[in-house]
């Protein structure tokens, strides 16, 4: 009697079922994401397990990637060269203004400093630039947790565009292997809409096509990497 004579605990009864309510809500976003996994055809059973383990997480949406701030300036220094080959002319149109390098230091801090920079770059050959000049930096800072699929989506018709203007591909081929080393890189794909997944595949074509045209060592790097893609080549 003593038992039922005691005070009820409200918190640690309101707790109990916050907890038991997340518990239920994970496990719906679970089940959801393993039956899109099927759906989808996901290749192996990795991207099976991390579609489900990854299912409470969301991508980051367009508009969270917009600079709330008023300063407009153009975050771009001037271009490494590629390899051993000539720098194409989209490339020389970067500026070499001082000022312009502290704050492309500054972008790698962040994955966000890094999404803010590039939404104000509306050039298709500056926005490819700008990520070159931090290659270096994408694995192990700016995409050290993950991809944010909205931005691998925009990032493959940046290519594609990019790809129309200049013979070496080179570039591209580096750029989108080192993404391909990302964290969570096989997740983020899955993520990737039907009409992402659709420009990946054009790019992947027109890869495939200017490599063969230009060195044929080409062909078998760009299978390899269209794979890691999801993207299957003849």
């Amino acid at each position: 009697m003593s038992a039922l004579k005691a005070p009820i605990d409200y918190k640690r009864l309101e707790e109990e079922l916050c907890a038991a309510l997340a518990a239920d809500k994970l496990y719906k976003l679970q089940n959801d994401a393993k039956i899109r996994a099927i759906e989808q055809a996901v290749p192996t059973y990795e991207h099976f397990r991390q579609m489900g383990k990854g299912a409470h997480l969301k991508p980051i949406d367009r508009n969270d990637m917009k600079s709330k701030s008023s300063v407009q300036w153009n975050p771009l220094i001037k271009p490494a060269k590629y390899h051993d080959s000539t720098v194409s002319e989209a490339l020389k149109k970067s500026t070499q203004d001082k000022g312009i390098e502290s704050t492309v230091i500054k972008s790698r801090k962040s994955c966000k400093d890094f999404l803010q920079s590039w939404r104000t770059i509306t050039d298709h050959s500056e926005k490819f630039t700008y990520v070159w000049n931090l290659r270096n930096d994408l694995q192990h800072h700016v995409f050290r947790v993950e991809i944010p699929a909205s931005f691998l989506g925009d990032f493959v018709n940046v290519c594609l565009q990019h790809l129309s203007k200049v013979d070496d591909i080179t570039p591209v081929i580096e750029l989108l292997g080192k993404l391909s080393t990302c964290n969570r890189f096989d997740l983020t794909v899955c993520f990737m809409t039907r009409d992402e997944k659709s420009t990946c595949e054009r790019l992947f074509q027109q890869l495939q096509l200017k490599g063969r045209s230009s060195d044929e060592s080409f062909e078998s790097a760009i299978k390899s990497l269209a794979a890691k893609y999801e993207i299957k080549l003849d």
